[in-house]
């Protein structure tokens, strides 16, 4: 069986449709041909230089990133910056690039509840459902209720030794909770609606300055960890599907936490 670029895409909108997408997002067929044939794909959360040099060392036909390449507008392709060689490795490479974000933030077996199956728990639904006509089931976050309450910092120090990731933490570390939600990347926006479902903690990432002070004394908690570790998991469901679809050889490309606790 031949696979196409074509056949990945499709399945993509099949599983996290682009309807879904965020207006400010950009999805799909980054660099590339549609009729290319795949035999080998990589799969990492960010674009990055390390990335694509891997694809193109060990032959690669597709890269498949949940951060898109191209998010704002190019001016130009300027070699000599690192946007730019990028682009020319994998014209030059014949490597195909898809991205897929905002879909796969918001699809039921996507990133948030990827991330909660990484640490043994199960989403019981959306934090903010969205409906759409003819899509069902999206939205972002997703809602976890405790069947015995957990100190905060246990939950921390679960996510953090499970992960091996930095964590850092907004509010009282010795509190109980009974319930909390997750929402892989920049969430912080999702606290007062957590507050209408009585929920008083996210686990997220990039949670800005004053709005972690007045969390802090509103008693909302904050759990932060890496954006690209947070996400990092859905990697994982996406290569159980390709390789359950096509006869591709699939690998997750990892990379490092860019932060450094000294």
């Amino acid at each position: 069986m031949s696979v196409s670029v074509k056949d990945i895409f499709n399945f993509l909108i099949e599983w996290a449709p682009l309807e879904i997408a965020e207006s400010y997002d950009n999805n799909g067929l980054q660099i590339g041909s549609f009729h290319s044939s795949v035999k080998r794909v990589l799969l990492s959360v960010d674009p990055s230089l390390k990335a694509v040099k891997k694809a193109v060392k060990d032959s690669f036909d597709l890269i498949i990133t949940h951060h898109p390449l191209f998010f704002h507008p190019l001016k130009n392709i300027n070699k000599d910056t690192v946007i730019g060689e990028k682009i020319y490795l994998l014209i030059k490479s014949q490597i195909n690039l898809i991205s897929w974000h905002t879909p796969l933030d918001k699809v039921e077996d996507g990133v948030s509840e990827a991330f909660l199956k990484e640490l043994g728990f199960q989403g019981s639904g959306f934090v903010l459902e969205e409906k759409r006509e003819n899509f069902k089931n999206f939205g972002l976050g997703r809602v976890v209720y405790l069947e015995k309450s957990i100190k905060l910092q246990d939950l921390a120090r679960l996510i953090k030794n499970r992960l091996n990731t930095w964590v850092m933490l907004v509010g009282d570390s010795e509190q109980e909770i009974n319930s909390f939600a997750f929402c892989g990347g920049s969430c912080g926006f999702l606290k007062e609606k957590l507050g209408s479902l009585g929920i008083k903690t996210l686990v997220t990432c990039d949670v800005k300055y004053h709005l972690a002070k007045d969390s802090l004394e509103e008693g909302f908690n904050f759990i932060l960890l890496d954006h690209g570790i947070s996400e990092s998991l859905v990697l994982k469901t996406l290569r159980e599907k390709l390789l359950q679809l096509f006869p591709v050889d699939v690998e997750i490309f990892k990379e490092e936490s860019p932060y450094r606790i000294i």
